[in-house]
């Protein structure tokens, strides 16, 4: 029954004087409490308003209920008049103030006070909560005893709230409650709250600029634990900080602080775990080829397939480095807010230039297709089309600058769009060129020369030394490599010798470049004479008298290998000149 539902049902008993003792049970987290607040809030019954609550959360005695009911019910003695005026002092001041020293008068003061509960309880409303939660030493009979004697003595009512998802065998909780149906309670609510009405109920607490995205995906999880729901708002609040997001940028990152959050609180019935979700985007051919297509699903193959369809559902088809950041922040509690603003930010960057590419693309084909449109109109319309150069291709630009050219007054707006976008990419200080232009479309030869001018200055301040890490570190290299070692002198690899400082790059270099001279059938044909240039550096230092120390390792270095007879260093042999 959802909460409105079960507010109006749970006001209609407690209307019914017959109704003794009515159950309110639920599921832990959806909104009991709230239920109860809410309805007293709205009663004009002072019984409701008045009713006096006890949570069975450790207490270990019918006693100890009896004494918190009376410290609850005690503030409103007054209107009892003076008939209690004296034995609220008495509990207020002597008794408790003497019991501090005197253990035998501490005992006459709970005795003083338990005397008082047939009186303080009489005609009461009494919500006992956590009844799930009771203590071992809490009996069942003694929870009995005291809900039928003060129902049936003293006209009591009593309205018991239970977490029935948390009931378990431990402490004869099952047991308790079976017994409570049978043999006291009068009427058994049960509340099933939606997962609308959970987050209205969440968001209230825990307010969010991000509320309708956090919404939609509670709702598509089908959050109803209240607790959980407000700990989700409070991380997506933590995590986007407060940013000014458009709706497709939270389309992106929501749903995943959502999900991530449930998961990690155990928010979800029959949930899926950090590993499947960060994994969805990746399928498992291998697996999937050795299924026999005939076999039926297993258990675990269903609920992966229902997690598969939650997370379409939610918009989260692959997971990247924010779903990583979100992990590590659930798991450590520690906030790398600057990671995490990095990945918003490309974000933010891909939807614009997504939005400027198809802004681009829709004057290109009106342009060439709506023939209604005049010319002066198309150049209007052009015109801010330079302020977002930069988040388009190097090609869209040049058909934008290409298609302009040909409207009259429109070739300054196109030339403005390719200045845009070189000015855009120069301040991007790129390391290498993308080029690639498999399907031969035309370039601004303004974009070609920025591209030659980054080339020429990249392989420019391509040292040796950065060509030849390059290769250790990646196994590899790339064209950069190719040109800064093939260039590459005898005097400059004898520079680089000598003057590097990291000796730990110094050992990982020499051995790097011996190894390449020695297997230089497969090096030669990519960097050319680079090896023997390297040997002729390596010559010239073991002969150097002036240099002892650096002329003994080189020599040591190439002891063992084949350059010394194949290059027939004669001062390898004999060691370094004097």
């Amino acid at each position: 029954m959802s909460l409105e539902k079960t507010k109006e049902q749970l006001h209609q008993l407690l209307g019914q004087a017959d109704n003794c003792v009515i159950a309110l049970s639920g599921k832990w987290g959806t909104g009991k409490t709230h239920l109860w607040n809410e309805i007293k809030a709205e009663s004009g019954d002072d019984k409701i308003k008045n009713a006096l609550y006890v949570s069975l959360f450790g207490l270990s005695s019918i006693d100890q209920v009896k004494r918190k009911l009376i410290e609850t019910a005690i503030p409103g003695v007054e209107s009892h008049g003076g008939l209690f005026d004296g034995l609220k002092d008495l509990f207020n001041a002597g008794v408790k103030a003497a019991s501090e020293h005197y253990k035998a008068l501490a005992a006459i003061n709970d005795l003083n006070v338990l005397l008082m509960a047939p009186i303080m309880l009489q005609n009461k409303l009494i919500i006992i909560d956590d009844i799930e939660r009771k203590h071992e030493k809490l009996g069942i009979d003694e929870v009995l005893g005291f809900i039928d004697e003060y129902s049936q003595q003293h006209d009591s009512r009593f309205v018991l709230v239970l977490n029935d998802d948390q009931l378990s065998t431990k402490n004869n909780q099952k047991t308790l409650w079976t017994t409570l149906r049978e043999k006291v309670i009068d009427h058994e609510i049960k509340l099933s709250t939606s997962a609308d009405e959970a987050f209205s109920i969440a968001i209230g607490l825990r307010s969010s600029k991000y509320a309708k995205a956090i919404k939609q995906a509670s709702i598509t999880c089908s959050l109803t634990n209240i607790r959980i729901i407000v700990k989700v708002i409070k991380v997506a609040n933590q995590i986007l900080a407060g940013r000014d997001l458009e709706d497709v940028i939270q389309a992106r990152v929501v749903p995943s602080i959502v999900l991530f959050s449930a998961i990690h609180y155990h928010g979800m019935d029959d949930g899926l775990d950090f590993k499947f979700a960060l994994n969805v985007g990746k399928p498992n051919w291998e697996e999937d080829l050795a299924k026999d297509t005939n076999e039926a699903p297993s258990p675990e193959e269903k609920r992966e397939g229902n997690w598969r369809m939650l997370m379409q559902e939610l918009g989260i088809h692959g997971c990247d480095e924010f779903e990583k950041q979100l992990v590590e922040f659930l798991e450590s509690g520690l906030l790398e807010a600057a990671s995490i603003e990095a990945v918003i930010d490309r974000y933010v960057a891909e939807s614009e230039a997504m939005k400027a590419r198809e802004t681009a693309n829709n004057f290109i084909k009106r342009v060439y297709w709506d023939h209604r449109v005049n010319e002066a109109q198309l150049v209007a319309e052009a015109a801010v089309l330079p302020a977002s150069a930069g988040l388009l291709d190097p090609f869209v630009a040049t058909e934008l600058q290409s298609v302009l050219a040909q409207l009259p007054g429109g070739a300054a707006i196109g030339d403005a769009i390719v200045d845009g976008w070189i000015k855009s990419y120069r301040e991007s200080n790129p390391s290498t060129v993308n080029d690639e232009n498999p399907f031969n479309n035309p370039l601004h030869p303004k974009i070609q020369a920025e591209f030659a001018a980054i080339k020429a200055s990249t392989q420019a301040n391509t040292t040796v030394v950065d060509a030849c890490m390059h290769i250790i570190e990646n196994s590899g290299w790339g064209t950069l490599q190719e040109v800064a070692l093939g260039q590459a002198t005898a005097a400059d690899f004898e520079t680089v010798i000598r003057e590097m400082e990291d000796l730990d790059k110094l050992r990982r270099f020499m051995r790097e470049m011996i190894k390449m001279h020695i297997q230089r059938a497969v090096y030669d044909p990519h960097f050319g004479t680079a090896t023997e240039r390297f040997v002729e550096a390596c010559r010239t230092i073991a002969n150097d008298a002036e240099s002892p120390r650096l002329a003994s390792l080189v020599q040591r270095l190439f002891e063992g290998t084949s350059l010394v007879s194949e290059l027939a260093l004669q001062s390898f042999a004999d060691g370094p000149a004097s």
